[in-house]
């Protein structure tokens, strides 16, 4: 069956939730918790609604209110399995610059070790060129996180710098480039 990428979608809701409870997380910086997975699993009308067509602000890890970047999310599916999401930003801000850049990924951990986040940014690179101005996107990983920097040196990433985590004390990041054009 072919592997692509997708709009986030009812057809796709009961694999998600699963991927929810085996540990998939959408953000590195909040864990799920049961009562958030559950809300899910309830209202999937609701979550995609709010995915597919987010509100303009955000709860940052700081708890601070900041303006939410306009972002595309896609998810990554097998017929109707879920296997992970990818979003890209159309724009970065003064905090996505640091951390954070254009594209973020995230792979269910069932599906972990098979290739998913390399064909998924991928996809997502020809998505941008086709869709979005950018020039060059900006990615950032995690030092202690070496899948992650296979994938986006797998797809062309050239490494800028080191980054400190601007909410995380002592937590240190890698910061990549890959032209588009």
């Amino acid at each position: 069956m072919e592997r692509r990428l997708v709009t986030p979608d009812l057809a796709h809701m009961a694999s998600f939730v699963d991927a929810l409870r085996e540990g998939y997380q959408r953000d590195t910086l909040r864990a799920e918790t049961p009562q958030a997975i559950a809300q899910i699993a309830r209202e999937p009308d609701w979550f995609l609604r709010q995915l597919n067509d987010p509100p303009a602000h955000i709860v940052l890890p700081d708890g601070t209110l900041g303006e939410r970047v306009l972002e595309t999310q896609l998810w990554y599916v097998e017929g109707d399995e879920f296997l992970g999401s990818i979003s890209v930003r159309h724009r970065l801000n003064a905090i996505l610059e640091q951390w954070g850049g254009h594209i973020g990924y995230a792979v269910r951990p069932s599906a972990w070790g098979r290739g998913h986040a390399t064909a998924m940014l991928a996809a997502m690179l020809d998505h941008v060129r086709a869709h979005l101005p950018l020039e060059r996107v900006t990615l950032t990983a995690n030092v202690k996180n070496l899948a992650s920097i296979r994938v986006i040196e797998k797809n062309g990433g050239v490494f800028h710098d080191e980054i400190a985590h601007p909410w995380i004390e002592g937590d240190t990041g890698r910061r990549y480039w890959i032209d588009l054009r």
